[in-house]
């Protein structure tokens, strides 16, 4: 299986590709992010930018080592202000979350990424688009169960598509979780599970319910205190074995160095 990786904050490339119903204009030059906003005015701004439509999807592209050809990309959201200002998940997230606002903006991502897919497909361009399902857009279950209604009257769209649910909420919610993969499965869509922090997973029973790809962490697989290298090297590696043997990619995402890249590559 190839080695895939995710580049980091540094390769994340801000260029909006769709708004609700139409292109998203080019990012102008010169473009700041938003730094050092009170929490109340972010908020605002997050609210202003669901009514204004002024959330926009961005693409992080995923490559594959060692050649880091592009194989696919991570869709992900952000809001801009009325004067145009980027604000980066990583800054509104949690905002989004305490106020009740972030299952709105899951949607939208979703439908965001749908209408990406759509446009693609039109023009037979071969890659896939990852697209993260929250805990709290799952949990929704009148929504969710429309949403994969539509995907499996849609089902033309599965090789372009692949959903990402959590491990904490494949742990927490397993009978959903595992209902709603099966279905979505049937039909050809494919799935990660992203937000790892226990690396003792059982590979083969992901790959069975129609799991491809785990994403973790570099800093789970590198923490910056080696204690017991020797022993966290094999852990890596026999985590790679298990994947490999499952038919499972991994994905390394925030790999924020060369000296990181380097290190990881030696795990094969």
């Amino acid at each position: 299986m190839e080695d895939l990786a995710q580049t980091g904050t540094a390769g994340f490339r801000r260029e909006p590709i769709f708004g609700q119903s139409r292109t998203a204009p080019p990012v102008k030059s010169g473009l700041r992010v938003v730094a050092g906003t009170e929490e109340q005015k972010l908020l605002d701004i997050v609210r202003d930018g669901l009514r204004q439509d002024r959330v926009d999807l961005y693409l992080q592209p995923i490559v594959s080592l060692p050649q880091r050809k592009h194989r696919y990309f991570e869709c992900s959201s952000a809001v801009r202000n009325a004067e145009g200002a980027v604000i980066t998940p990583d800054r509104y997230i949690e905002i989004a979350k305490k106020s009740g606002l972030i299952k709105a903006i899951d949607n939208m991502l979703l439908f965001r990424c749908i209408q990406l897919v759509k446009k693609i497909q039109k023009h037979d361009y071969a890659t896939s688009f990852f697209c993260n399902v929250s805990p709290t857009t799952r949990a929704d279950r009148e929504f969710f169960q429309e949403f994969r209604e539509f995907l499996e009257r849609n089902e033309e769209m599965a090789p372009n598509i692949v959903f990402e649910f959590s491990q904490a909420d494949i742990a927490a919610h397993p009978e959903e979780v595992i209902e709603d993969v099966q279905r979505l499965s049937k039909v050809g869509y494919r799935f990660c599970m992203d937000q790892i922090v226990d690396l003792d997973f059982d590979a083969e029973a992901l790959a069975e319910l129609g799991f491809h790809f785990v994403k973790v962490e570099a800093q789970t697989l590198l923490p910056e205190e080696r204690i017991g290298e020797d022993a966290l090297s094999e852990h890596v590696i026999g985590l790679k074995r298990r994947l490999d043997r499952a038919g499972i990619d991994l994905i390394v995402e925030k790999i924020e160095t060369e000296q990181m890249l380097l290190e990881l590559l030696d795990y094969n």
